[in-house]
């Protein structure tokens, strides 16, 4: 085999070669490498993994070393072939692409399970809809990496996607990622919910797949200029199609996957409570993760505080939280478990 490994030699291995490859110091990284490892078979069985497609949407690491990473994927040339509903917004599809490469950046570093923690002001500068045949490319940069006494670390970088000619599409501040031991990772399924098990799966993805909502009933204290609360719940189980593509052995909804009914709740309070029309994400101060989203029964509950529009065709949310909560609505935690300041969505 080469010496080198190039993106070209690596797609000419076989699935056999590709696992013989030292992945953890490669430069470059082919798509059916980066599948390999999502699926556990680069000896990290018990240690972190990247999701499965769909949520995957990094066609290759085209560069990765100790002070930054570049991938890049390309939408197919058939909208047929796109996974996801094509009218759907997908921001935060692709933030999590970015919090998945410093996840995976981590992991070379240290044996454990990669989660993402938290991030500064994170803006949309361009749409990231479904357009055919459009490639998009993840720039990320190393901050810091900061090695704890068991073994793991974090992860802190700054990260763009951008459109084939460089301009920025997304910006993320300060993205950072936990490399957790695997013994605490099932400690917390333990105690929150992850304990039914959910089988992964190699079969085709259905069509037109949509990142699961909010359910039907909301509930609204206020009314404009300032609405106090905003408040909707989504029932979670094993069947939440997600589950089953991240990550292989270890189902956890995506964290980025909660960020974006956070943000489709604001635009229907936007539409319904302000009059905006046609509401998309602008940006948000920043999140933190402090819990992950298990598949066993229960239900997660999104709350928007001080809701205003501090600006013509702009609505805000001051903060907003999630929580987890068993079915009857009694909280699982008692603090939330994800938390996002000055929440914003625009005409």
């Amino acid at each position: 085999m080469s010496a080198e490994h190039s993106i070209d030699a690596q797609n000419s291995y076989t699935d056999e070669q590709l696992q013989l490859l030292d992945w953890k110091n490669l430069t470059c990284l082919s798509g059916r490498l980066l599948e390999l490892h999502g699926q556990g078979k680069l000896g990290n069985e018990r240690f972190a993994k990247l999701p499965l497609k769909p949520i995957l949407c990094i066609d290759q690491i085209d560069l990765i070393d100790d002070k930054q990473i570049s991938a890049s994927f390309t939408f197919p040339d058939e909208i047929s072939d796109w996974a996801f509903d094509g009218a759907e917004s997908l921001e935060m599809l692709f933030q999590d692409q970015l919090d998945q490469l410093v996840g995976f950046w981590g992991c070379r570093k240290a044996d454990g399970i990669g989660r993402a923690l938290s991030s500064g002001a994170c803006s949309l500068v361009q749409s990231l809809d479904f357009s055919p045949g459009k490639t998009v490319h993840f720039e990320l940069t190393k901050r810091k990496w900061i090695e704890n006494s068991n073994g793991g670390g974090t992860a802190v970088f700054n990260g763009k996607v951008l459109d084939s000619a460089g301009e920025p599409m997304l910006e993320t501040r300060n993205v950072i990622v936990g490399i957790l031991h695997p013994d605490d990772v099932n400690k917390l399924r333990q105690q929150h919910g992850g304990t039914e098990g959910v089988a992964g799966t190699g079969e085709p993805w259905p069509a037109n797949l949509q990142i699961p909502l909010y359910d039907s009933d909301i509930a609204v204290e206020g009314t404009p200029p300032s609405i106090a609360s905003v408040q909707a719940t989504q029932q979670i189980a094993p069947a939440l199609w997600p589950l089953k593509y991240h990550f292989t052995g270890d189902p956890v909804v995506p964290g980025n996957f909660g960020t974006h009914g956070m943000i489709a709740l604001l635009k229907q309070t936007a539409q319904q409570h302000f009059g905006l029309e046609n509401p998309v994400f602008r940006s948000l101060a920043s999140k933190k993760f402090a819990g992950m989203i298990f598949e066993d029964p229960k239900q997660i509950r999104f709350e928007l505080l001080d809701v205003s529009s501090p600006e013509p065709d702009m609505v805000r949310a001051a903060e907003a939280n999630l929580y987890l909560e068993h079915r009857s609505g009694e909280r699982i935690i008692d603090t939330p478990i994800y938390v996002f300041k000055d929440l914003t969505v625009a005409s």
